[in-house]
């Protein structure tokens, strides 16, 4: 009998500072979003300060999340709209024109 693995809160760093939050169900499945070409194009696309997220060439690494990351996105998730996606959670602040509506932390829900 395979256990059920509940999702647990894991955080994708780019090129070493923590950008989301997610839920995944293990590290694998985290790591894999990381190479997602949804998630690849929206990092390129959203702009911090006036600096795309991701350049293409840095590192993506998912981790599991740090206490402060799961408290962050618990209260993000509680504010969240009830969706069949993904919901990622900024942990840095998106420029206004980006589709994480420019908050902090910053909602944003994946479709799947």
């Amino acid at each position: 009998m395979t256990p059920t693995l509940f999702p647990s809160v894991f955080t994708i760093e780019i090129g070493g500072i923590p950008t989301v939050t997610f839920e995944a169900k293990s590290l694998r499945e985290a790591s894999e979003i990381c190479d997602a070409p949804w998630l690849r194009e929206d990092f390129a696309s959203a702009h911090s300060n006036g600096a795309p997220l991701w350049d293409g060439k840095a590192q993506l690494r998912a981790r599991m999340g740090y206490e402060g990351e799961i408290a962050t996105f618990g209260d993000a998730s509680k504010d969240a709209q009830p969706s069949d996606g993904m919901l990622l959670v900024y942990l840095i602040e998106l420029d206004d024109n980006d589709s994480a509506e420019g908050s902090e932390p910053s909602l944003f829900t994946q479709q799947g």
